[in-house]
Parts: structure tokens; sequence; C-alpha cells
């Protein structure tokens, strides 16, 4: 692939590692960007871009999503804790598959001179005197290639194999989050992406939210929940033989405590960490969009700063992640008290769910 000595390698194409990817070219650094699976590829996601964060961030640094990024907006989210409680939050939120929103990412990161390599399999990741030794290989080609760069990002997931290269110590906690696609009209209101909580409590839960044509019920409680889904669909249409046309899953780590007790630290020498391999998952929502933005950035940033300044970029990054931390640990905070507030009954839930849900749109 031509010159092996980088200055930086990216490992995962999601928002993160684009936005990580693109800034590090765009500050003249010589970027490769990893991904493992085959692109364009798909994500278990909502797919909206919750907030100032991600909003203003994919318009400066990727400018507006041309046709067919987006399938549209919502005007707002749904939240409805037992059958007779809903709140109702009014917000202007884009909303997207992944597969068509990240792959966009990835070409401007392209654009600005990354070099991406998709389908590609890392071997492993180690210290090495030019900084740090990458062997991969990529499914078109059965041999194995090594590469060396000065920094890596890591902005791979929940299940991070730059977390677990760097971190192999770290133990992390994760679940599933399910879900599935259906093709049946429903009469719920398509312009609002709602939650349900059949059981006034904060967890199980699910989401019901209409996409390009498609009902999407997603969470992470979706197993357990079977009989309550189906009586929730049935008030709004859904025939008792109704079966999806898809179903997909994906991995969500648990790394809010650990990262704001400080025993885990997501930046190691010029490994840096962004997006879930870091962490910064907002609690409750989920929203993740706007955070491995955030973070993604924020590495970059630091990346270039230790290049000009001299040392090593965990030190800016740590102070940059600051910002996040603060706000994880309010909402983190707020989410604890979730359980104490749903003994007071539904209405009481709804509503300081339907105030942290606002809380985090203004992020």
């Amino acid at each position: 692939m031509g010159n092996k000595t980088l200055d930086v390698v990216v490992v995962g194409a999601g928002p993160g590692g684009s936005i990580a990817a693109k800034k590090c070219s765009k500050a003249g650094l010589r970027a490769l960007l990893i991904e493992k699976k085959k692109l364009p590829r798909d994500k278990v996601c909502s797919g909206m871009l919750m907030g100032r964060w991600a909003n203003d961030l994919v318009r400066e640094e990727f400018g507006d999503p041309p046709p067919g990024v987006l399938t549209g907006a919502y005007k707002g989210v749904a939240l409805h804790a037992g059958r007779n409680n809903s709140v109702w939050i009014s917000s202007h939120i884009p909303v997207g598959w992944r597969k068509n929103l990240d792959y966009w990412m990835c070409q401007k990161a392209s654009e600005s001179g990354t070099r991406i390599l998709d389908a590609t399999h890392i071997n492993s990741m180690v210290e090495h005197e030019a900084g740090y030794q990458l062997e991969f290989k990529r499914q078109e080609d059965e041999n194995t290639e090594k590469v060396y760069a000065r920094f890596i990002i890591g902005a791979d997931g929940a299940f991070s194999q730059v977390r677990r290269s760097f971190w192999p110590d770290l133990n992390v906690d994760s679940r599933a989050a399910l879900r599935e696609c259906y093709r049946e009209p429903l009469s719920i209101d398509k312009d609002f992406f709602h939650w349900f909580f059949p059981h006034v409590s904060p967890s199980p839960r699910f989401a019901v939210n209409y996409k390009d044509g498609h009902f999407l019920v997603e969470g992470g409680g979706i197993k357990q929940l079977r009989k309550e889904i189906a009586d929730v669909l049935n008030d709004y249409g859904m025939p008792s033989d109704a079966k999806p046309v898809w179903r997909d899953a994906c991995g969500m780590s648990a790394l809010h405590d650990v990262l704001l007790d400080d025993s885990f630290v997501p930046a190691k020498g010029n490994v840096l960490l962004a997006g879930d391999a870091a962490g910064v998952l907002l609690p409750f929502t989920q929203e993740g969009i706007g955070s491995a933005l955030k973070s993604g950035a924020m590495a970059a940033e630091s990346v270039v700063e230790a290049l000009v300044g001299g040392g090593k970029a965990d030190r800016c990054y740590l102070k940059k992640m600051q910002e996040i931390k603060t706000v994880l640990r309010d909402l983190r905070s707020l989410h604890k008290r979730m359980g104490e507030i749903a003994g007071k009954g539904a209405e009481a839930l709804a509503e300081a769910m339907g105030s942290f849900v606002e809380k985090t749109l203004k992020l």
C-alpha cells in the first residue's frame, strides 16, 4: 500500500472514526482508516442526530448531507410509561440509516486524503520503536501486511479491538441491542420516535419508530418484553401473525462507571479511544452519534497538538475529555435516580424521563 509509515491509523469507520480521520487528513497528516466490515455496512441504531453535538459537527466537518443520506426528520420524541402516561417532546431530529450516514462520512474523509481499507481484519497491534505496528489482512487478499503509525485512534465500537489490545485487563460488561423491521402499517404517529416502558421502570424498555417505509422495534429488552410488545403493537393495528422482514443486533458496552471513577482512562500514550470504545455513549437514551463525533474530533485535535508541541497525545486528550465526562457524570446521576422516581408512579417517571431527554437534546 505504498508508504507504510503513517502519522495516524484510525480503527472503525463510524462517525467517530470518520471525523477523526478527516480532521487528521485535513491537517496534513498521513491517515489510514481501517474498517473490519465491507462498506457500506449497516448498524443497529436509531440513526437520529440528536442535539447540537451531532448536528453542529456534521454540518461543520462534513457539510449538509446530500439527498439519500437522511430519510427525513422526526418532530420529536414520545415516552410512554405504562399504558396511560405519555410525555411528548417537540424537537426537530434528522434521522437516517446508519449504513448511508456512515458511508457518506467515510467518503468525505476519503476526499480529504484519508486512505480507507474496508473488509480488513487487524491481526495485531503492538508498540514499536516507530510508535505502533499494525498487522492486518484484507478479505480480498490472503497476504498479511504491516504498517507503522505514530498514533492510533480506536473508534471501533463496544467490542473495540484497540481497547482489548492496549487495555487487556479491563473487564467490560456488555449487552445486546436488538432490532426487528416490519412492513405492516401501524396507526402510531410516524413523526415521533416512541419509547415504551411497559413495567413503569427505566428498564426493560423498547422503541418503535418509522423510517423509510419500515416500522422498527428496537431495544435491549425485546426478548424479555415479547408479550408487552405484542400488546402495544396490537393497539396500533399490528396483525398478531406479523413477521419481521429482518432481525439484527449489536452490542453495547457498560463503561460509564469505570470511566467516571477513573479506573478506566481512555487514552494511553499515543493510543486514544473515541465513541463507544471510550464508553461515551450517553446514559439512558443511548445516544452515541453526537458523543462519537465529539470525542473523535477531540482525538484528532489531540494528535495534531501532540505533533506540533511534542509529547504524548493522551495528556491533551484527557484534558479535552473532561467536557464529555462532566456531561456523562450529570446524566449518569440522573439515570441512577430513575428507579427511585419510578416508585412514585408512571406519571412521575414519564415526566422525569421527558426532562432527561430534553437535557440530551440540548447537548
